[in-house]
């Protein structure tokens, strides 16, 4: 078990770690910020077309498969991977047909050159994604660091290397496109060469045909449509953001990549966090007191690197900031050691015990409220603090819908906070962050 929780980690550290690279990368190849812009539009627009039916598709996936025998799961797992890829094309098709109203109702402006190769990229990066937790859940890690370890490899390298050579963006992300199409084979090949026969039920005397057992997407989507409905909604909540600034500064692309840059997450946070709600789904699912000591030990010892990480990462930030960053970014510093406090709520864990222990129905109602939160008092703050009014509303509304979330469980199942998390620990390290920012400010 710990072998598969480290890969499926080091899956998500893969992913990440290869955006963060390009982002180091671009300023010193001599980007302007313009592209830069055009780069971190395209990654927003891939973003909200794809996180919400995502998230929630890949939860109840993960969730429905350990209910399934094991001849079973595997048929679930191919229709799973074949599903999003269908559902890929056709959401993409779509997109790139209405690719002019898209950027204007995001207020991006003009399409970057060469965008249809990036959505050739995200044809296969979202069954991609799909396919390396078939791998975790079919028991092979090896396979998944190989497969992720690879795919990020090639993220960075079809990125920069043209870049760097001297080419523009089109043609870098005519390279995404190619790596696009070895993972979509790599994906083919693996599955052809791991088929399973389908189990099926003895047909009725009055039936020819044998029947498929169980109708695994009526199962799949029945788990899945609430998660859908609450990740499409915090897509949005986490789109609003970009989608006002450009709003409140009129589409300005330098202003934009400023705003972008400064609103990171500590390094690899959602890695860590997501690769152990994914680990830990499943265990809830076959045993629920073992699943919830599992995230309360899991949870305890991320704080130790997630909190002790931003608050070394805060104290040092005016010394590091534009020697990784350079001059270019300067004045995304105060942006992002202000941002740095959604570390509070992403270390908070109801949502995998909702899932699978309670009622998900309500998810998307509180999503919604997280919405009105976020617009509510970026409208109010941005007038009279700019870019930093809209930070705090966004790290304030998310921290108090992790909240709701947490007394909605209790509530509903009666499951206490403490029994997922270590409230000593959560709260010595909280204090400490809230201090070392008093201290630069």
């Amino acid at each position: 078990m710990s072998s598969l929780i480290r890969a499926g980690q080091f899956a998500q550290v893969a992913r990440q770690a290869a955006i963060i690279l390009v982002a180091l990368a671009l300023p010193r190849l001599g980007i302007g910020r313009e592209l830069i812009g055009q780069w971190e539009s395209l990654l927003y627009v891939g973003y909200l077309l794809g996180f919400g039916w995502l998230t929630g598709l890949l939860q109840a996936y993960l969730v429905s498969v350990r209910k399934s025998k094991p001849a079973e799961a595997a048929a679930f797992s191919r229709m799973a991977v074949a599903g999003v890829g269908l559902f890929s094309l056709l959401l993409l098709a779509l997109a790139a047909g209405l690719h002019q109203p898209l950027f204007s109702l995001l207020r991006l402006g003009e399409a970057p050159p060469g965008w249809w190769f990036f959505f050739v990229f995200l044809l296969t990066q979202w069954p991609g994604l799909f396919f390396e937790q078939v791998l975790l859940i079919r028991e092979k890690p090896w396979w998944l660091i190989v497969f992720s370890g690879l795919s990020g490899l090639g993220f960075a390298g079809a990125m920069l290397l043209p870049l760097w050579l001297g080419e523009d963006l089109t043609f870098a992300l005519s390279c995404l496109a190619l790596l696009a199409g070895v993972k979509g084979l790599v994906i083919l090949i693996w599955m052809a060469l791991n088929r399973e026969k389908s189990p099926y039920l003895p047909p009725p005397s009055d039936q020819r045909q044998p029947t498929l057992l169980p109708n695994y997407i009526t199962t799949l989507l029945t788990t899945a449509w609430p998660l859908i409905a609450y990740a499409s909604v915090g897509a949005l909540v986490t789109a609003f953001d970009p989608w006002f600034v450009n709003y409140w500064y009129a589409g300005d692309e330098v202003i934009f990549a400023t705003f972008r840059y400064g609103m990171r997450e500590l390094p690899l946070l959602a890695a860590l966090s997501n690769g152990l709600i994914i680990a830990v789904l499943p265990r809830l699912s076959e045993d629920a007191s073992a699943g919830l000591l599992m995230l309360r030990n899991g949870s305890r010892r991320l704080y130790h690197w997630v909190f002790g990480g931003a608050i070394l990462l805060m104290a040092s930030s005016p010394w590091w900031w534009t020697v990784v960053f350079t001059d270019l970014f300067a004045e995304s510093l105060p942006l992002f050691q202000l941002y740095l406090f959604v570390v509070v709520s992403r270390l908070l864990f109801p949502m995998p015990v909702i899932i699978t222990l309670a009622s998900p129905r309500y998810l998307s109602v509180f999503s919604l409220s997280e919405l009105a939160m976020n617009a509510g008092l970026s409208i109010l703050l941005a007038g009279p603090f700019g870019m930093m009014g809209i930070i705090f509303a966004t790290v304030a509304a998310d921290i108090i819908n992790k909240l709701i979330l947490m007394v909605y469980l209790y509530h509903s199942s009666q499951i206490k906070p403490g029994a997922y998390m270590d409230f000593r620990y959560f709260l010595t390290y909280v204090s400490g962050l809230v201090a070392t920012y008093l201290w630069l400010v």
